[in-house]
């Protein structure tokens, strides 16, 4: 194991950061893990509900992507649906106006990420991902010292990045109630992009690289339920490599796949969702539908969805060459929904894979698994 679990689950150091108040969103620091032989702090918002009755409440841990920051927004957001959100600055910065497309920076942070675990010749202790998994691990630990907060339902979401490494810590820390991992995935060696051909670079390292940092190394470990959320045409994190993260899981996990979807936070937060999977699994609110694929020909495909809510809407996704995932152009055709909640869709001539995405009353979108014929 490449982290210390005992001394990451205890609840680290909290130091204040001198801005004030935001309409209930606190700004501190928490202590962060050692690097090069001084100790580190990272920034965080954090809230608490306002109206919680004195009872305990779920929290969440918000991961964000390259370029990101702690978002007072994103913790707001949860906050006003009754959650505990804690979300903390992965890089090194500080709220502020930004240089150069740069968040400004403070002096206790550690290593910077260098682009596609680009440090990997480094010290594993001095390695960026190092320090980001186990930043989130300790913001878990965090969130479950506060006397407001139900430390059994406490689950995380991370955007792009955040979403490699969710992934990542969905097998690292098993007290995690749900993880809900947003366009970033594991087999990230396997993508017909910038990130496969980082692991094409590193030569006789990469297997290496592959066991410590990949999250397809750790997501067979992963004990709670997982939302994944992407679209057909994300260009950082294609349909193949999401949707086998995706059946890497033991656990139940749910696909919800969006043709359409933009890559950014505020697109990556904005899917409704991933709310209604958290409140399902903390908050005793209906699960989202679930797909089967029952058996398929070459002419048609029959699916089963398990729902307590009433079907609106299902279509068959599909693509006539995949030859390279990110080029993919996708079409939608309408399926068939009988009384009982059965699925049929012809399949098109030539496509080369397909997959069903249904929509239920409250107009939430989930997707089976992707078929490649």
């Amino acid at each position: 194991m490449i982290w210390n679990l005992d001394s990451l689950s205890r609840a680290p150091r909290v130091f204040p950061a001198d801005l004030p108040e935001q309409k209930g969103v606190q700004a501190i620091f928490f202590e962060g893990m050692p690097y090069q032989g001084k100790q580190t702090r990272l920034f965080a918002y954090y809230a608490i509900p306002e109206h919680h009755s004195g009872e305990k409440v779920p929290g969440v841990v918000l991961v964000h992507g390259g370029g990101g920051t702690a978002f007072e927004q994103w913790v707001r957001i949860w906050a006003e649906r009754g959650y505990a959100a804690i979300a903390m600055d992965l890089e090194g910065h500080y709220p502020g106006e930004k240089v150069d497309k740069i968040w400004p920076a403070h002096s206790w942070s550690g290593p910077a990420r260098q682009d596609i675990f680009a440090d990997y010749r480094l010290p594993v202790e001095e390695q960026w991902m190092y320090h980001a998994a186990a930043n989130v691990v300790l913001a878990n630990s965090l969130l479950r010292s506060f006397d407001a907060v139900d430390e059994k339902r406490i689950g995380m979401t991370g955007i792009s990045w955040g979403g490699i490494i969710c992934s990542l810590v969905a097998g690292l820390d098993q007290r995690f109630r749900f993880a809900i991992p947003v366009y970033g995935c594991g087999y990230l060696f396997e993508a017909q992009n910038q990130y496969g051909r980082a692991f094409a670079n590193m030569g006789a390292d990469a297997d290496r690289v592959i066991s410590m940092w990949d999250p397809s190394s750790y997501l067979p470990d992963a004990a709670m339920p997982m939302l994944w959320v992407n679209s057909t045409g994300d260009q950082h994190f294609s349909p193949e490599i999401f949707t086998k993260s995706y059946r890497s899981v033991k656990s139940r996990s749910v696909l919800s796949i969006q043709p359409g979807m933009k890559h950014s936070h505020a697109h990556g937060w904005a899917p409704q969702e991933i709310y209604a999977f958290a409140d399902s699994i903390v908050q005793q609110q209906l699960p989202l539908p679930s797909i089967t694929r029952n058996e398929k020909n070459i002419i048609q495909a029959k699916f089963t969805v398990d729902t307590q809510t009433s079907l609106t809407n299902a279509e068959l996704c599909y693509t006539e060459d995949r030859s390279d995932w990110f080029k993919a152009n996708w079409a939608v055709i309408p399926a068939q929904i009988d009384v009982s909640n059965t699925i049929l869709a012809e399949i098109p001539d030539n496509c080369q894979a397909y997959f069903l995405n249904v929509t239920d009353s409250r107009g939430l979108v989930v997707s089976s698994d992707l078929v490649i014929l």
